[in-house]
């Protein structure tokens, strides 16, 4: 089992570009070796959803990072070449979701179907919100329990939140500019939840 299916399928490539052929090589058979094993052993809790992004994005970020820390680079080097890529897999995401929303999407159908748009992105057990507010130009709502948070606190690398929490960032600015995602206090930075809002930008 390796990359190819999942939002990192350039890896290899990159690997080879960034490390050489021999070390590239090697990296990227250890990474996809390790991923396999994320999938196999996991208990997905009978979640579609959950099981659709650590497949695709979380388990082969992780298995990146440990791989190259296991490789022997520090925590900042690991860290720099695991969020060059998770930064090109949600710029990805951002043309994807600028695909699915047509040219003038209108905001009053983006909050009709927003519970359904919060199921995809932060699904259930895995993660859970509260005090989701509807009104106006803006919706509103905090993230109590976070799948990317949890996993990477599980496996020992709670540094990668940070990268998690920046590939949100980056994927729903594809919503803009009629959708602009804002962020405020975060689980990452210590704080008991995490804030979000969406609101209605320009035409």
């Amino acid at each position: 089992m390796n990359y190819d299916n999942t939002d990192l399928h350039f890896l290899h490539r990159h690997c080879i570009k960034r490390f050489g052929e021999e070390e590239g090589e090697k990296i990227y058979f250890r990474a996809s070796k390790l991923y396999a094993e994320l999938v196999v052993t996991t208990d997905y809790q009978n979640s579609a959803e959950a099981e659709r992004q650590l497949k695709m994005l979380i388990f082969p970020v992780i298995a990146y990072y440990k791989t190259l820390r296991a490789f022997g680079y520090t925590e900042d080097s690991a860290l720099g070449y695991v969020r060059l890529e998770t930064e090109k897999a949600a710029r990805n995401c951002a043309d994807v979701l600028a695909d699915q929303k047509r040219k003038l999407f209108p905001f009053h159908a983006f909050k009709r179907n927003i519970k359904k748009f919060m199921a995809s992105k932060f699904p259930a057990p895995a993660c859970k919100y509260a005090d989701l507010c509807v009104r106006g130009k803006k919706i509103s709502f905090q993230i109590k329990q976070c799948i990317y948070y949890g996993i990477s606190i599980k496996f020992g690398c709670p540094e990668l939140c940070t990268v998690f929490c920046e590939y949100g960032r980056i994927a729903f600015a594809g919503l803009g500019p009629h959708i602009v995602s804002e962020r405020g206090k975060t689980l990452t930075e210590g704080h008991d939840q995490c804030e979000f809002a969406f609101v209605k930008g320009r035409k």
